[in-house]
């Protein structure tokens, strides 16, 4: 039995991370030749493990996505007279963590079942809004094609004629659904390795990708030894906790041989921050039980600025029974008195700059940075600087048994390197939400860019958490020396970064006692927004369909303001909310792109052949990404007056 392996990769920034080696070599023990196709033109980092495992390794430009790259390797690469070589192909991409059992197993095992072509997992038939009928299919990131099918003159013109798709959502159309229709249609049989009949539903409308919504129970019952990259993104959030995700990396990570840090190490590189935050569901409770230990290589540094706070940090100080730990810095010296006659540390901020007080902490293990609040009257009522101040201290410093839990989780997770308290959500905090950057965009990125922070950030994701109160790893703080005075307001949008920058990641941190609480506030204030919301009419069933509504109603509410509607866009966007857009002029897209003369009837235009007087208005049916780059074209032309989708 020859087989021969066709392994495709791509990374946005040319790196090929150690899992990919795991798979490679796993590969290796099943395969007489492996080839690997890289959708990028060079590699910047790792192609040490490409060579040492890989017959032979390709390079072309990312066209066509997965199934153009196939389609090369097959048709331009290596050449059917190559191919026909072979008993059996395998088509795989770089999609999965894994395996978690030997793949020579797994080959064994399908090798006793029938079949012309055969995957790892199935999809149930499927109607979805955005692709239309799903037939059932063999999902496309790994297949191995058998003799009969692969000698076949019509699996030959099937990548022969196979187009290079120009969209994901036409490559899973017209390539990964189709291909078992077009195959099974001909009389080839298929089979999948993973058990997912279990969880189909007759009504085929339910049916869904169970390696994205339960990965855990897919790995640990359904015969799926694999975990998927893309889904660790969030990408269920709408629908479903994320209990799944978590309990399958502890299930890798407990119950088999593999090393979880291969996971690790691409998802910290490659991943949003604030979206790994959400879909490991990284929050941290402190349990007030009686705990052992030291604090050792630990510092504490409390920031004061109002004197008032003086008897309530005094009180945390005592808590933690550990006063050699405390550094107090102020930049006014009448503040520091009291301290030092507490015999307490101080630094005064006029002397040291913030810069160096980071490189100084670096050599500690742990590091916790503490602002104090105004606790007077003056400027608001004292109460809810009372409750601001119990919000950061109880959750960061509540007493000692409540430090060394959170010094405990630091130990215990290797890989966490940032705790911060939870968003407060009363009184006028509670307008803090939803501000994303907060007009930060620009300085952050500049600043991250400057200073070459690798890390993954964009405008459309805001950081989880912004805050200047938080317990960090002392090694993350090196990274603070290149701040001027500037930068370092920029902190509290940047510790998440910082800390991805070093190979970790972040969570937020709550004791028990403020869990209950939070959480309590939480229901009732999602309790209140749903009520208000129904209360105009937006009724929905779910999150995702609550904000679909809220969306339309605003857009029609912008729509009858105007005689006419331009619409940007011609995408897949547009189609979906042109049914709720009246009067539509004109379909616009940016000078230059490649553009149909039509939509539903309506003309397309490029943006400088239109005329937009004041009353036409403009909606911008673009991600956020295209927003950002069109708005400015806009604003150019004199165009103001515009609802972004």
């Amino acid at each position: 039995m020859k087989r021969i392996c066709i392994y495709l990769t791509y990374d946005k920034e040319k790196k090929v991370d150690k899992y990919i080696g795991y798979m490679l070599k796993e590969l290796r023990t099943c395969t007489d030749y492996l080839a690997v196709v890289c959708n990028y033109e060079e590699i910047f980092c790792g192609a040490e493990i490409l060579e040492e495992n890989a017959d032979v390794v390709f390079y072309r430009e990312n066209k066509g996505f997965d199934a153009g790259g196939f389609k090369d390797a097959l048709c331009r690469f290596l050449g059917w007279d190559e191919i026909e070589q072979y008993d059996q192909l395998i088509l795989v991409n770089d999609s999965m963590f894994g395996p978690f059992r030997p793949m020579k197993d797994i080959f064994s095992e399908m090798d006793r079942r029938p079949a012309d072509f055969w995957g790892l997992a199935k999809h149930g038939e499927n109607r979805t809004s955005s692709l239309g009928y799903i037939a059932e299919h063999i999902q496309s990131f790994f297949i191995v094609i058998r003799f009969k099918m692969l000698h076949s003159i019509q699996f030959r013109e099937f990548w022969n004629q196979l187009p290079y798709f120009t969209s994901f959502s036409e490559t899973i159309k017209k390539y990964e659904i189709l291909f078992t229709k077009y195959f099974s249609e001909l009389g080839f049989t298929y089979d999948s390795l993973a058990e997912t009949q279990v969880n189909d539903s007759e009504n085929g409308i339910y049916n869904y990708t169970q390696y994205e919504y339960i990965p855990y129970e897919m790995i640990k019952k359904r015969n799926f030894p694999f975990l998927k990259r893309q889904p660790l993104r969030g990408i269920t959030q709408y629908y479903q906790t994320q209990e799944s995700f978590r309990r399958a990396i502890d299930y890798i990570d407990k119950q088999t041989d593999y090393d979880v840090n291969l996971i690790w190490d691409n998802i910290i590189r490659t991943f949003n921050i604030s979206d790994l935050q959400r879909s490991l569901h990284l929050q941290y409770i402190i349990s007030p039980e009686q705990r052992e230990g030291t604090l050792e290589k630990t510092a504490i540094i409390i920031f004061v600025s109002h004197q008032e706070s003086l008897e309530s940090i005094l009180e945390y100080i005592a808590a933690t029974e550990y006063n050699e730990i405390f550094y107090i810095v102020s930049k006014q010296e009448e503040y520091l008195e009291n301290y030092r006659k507490q015999g307490l540390k101080c630094i005064n901020l006029e002397a040291v700059k913030f810069s160096q007080l980071a490189a100084f902490l670096s050599g500690y293990s742990f590091v916790c940075f503490l602002h104090d609040t105004d606790l007077t009257t003056d400027n608001r009522p004292g109460y809810i600087g009372k409750s601001y101040f119990f919000h950061i201290w109880d959750n960061l410093l509540k007493n000692r048994n409540h430090v060394l839990g959170i010094i405990d989780y630091f130990f215990q997770e290797p890989r966490l390197g940032l705790l911060m308290p939870p968003q407060p959500n009363f009184g006028d905090y509670f307008g803090e939400y939803g501000k994303g950057w907060n007009g930060k965009w620009d300085s952050v990125s500049k600043l991250v860019k400057r200073l070459r922070i690798h890390c993954q950030i964009s405008r459309q994701s805001a950081p989880f958490r912004v805050t200047d109160n938080l317990w960090i790893r002392g090694c993350i703080l090196k990274r603070i020396a290149g701040f001027n005075e500037m930068e370092i307001e920029l902190l509290p949008y940047l510790w998440g970064y910082l800390a991805q920058d070093a190979g970790y990641y972040s969570g937020i941190v709550e004791s028990l006692e403020y869990t209950s609480m939070n959480e309590v506030n939480l229901q009732h204030y999602l309790q209140e927004t749903a009520s208000q919301i129904r209360r105009y009419g937006n009724n929905f069933r779910n999150f995702r369909e609550m904000k679909e509504n809220m969306l339309v109603h605003a857009l029609q509410e912008f729509c009858r303001q105007y005689e006419k509607i331009f619409v940007y866009g011609a995408g897949d966007m547009a189609r979906r909310y042109s049914a709720f857009i009246p009067n539509i002029e004109t379909y616009v897209v940016s000078d230059g792109m490649e553009k149909e003369e039509e939509l539903y009837g309506i003309p397309i235009r490029f943006l400088s052949h239109i005329q937009v007087s004041d009353c036409c208005g403009m909606v911008l049916c673009l991600d956020d990404k295209n927003q950002a780059e069109v708005m400015p074209l806009l604003e150019k032309q004199g165009i103001k007056k515009y609802f972004c989708i």
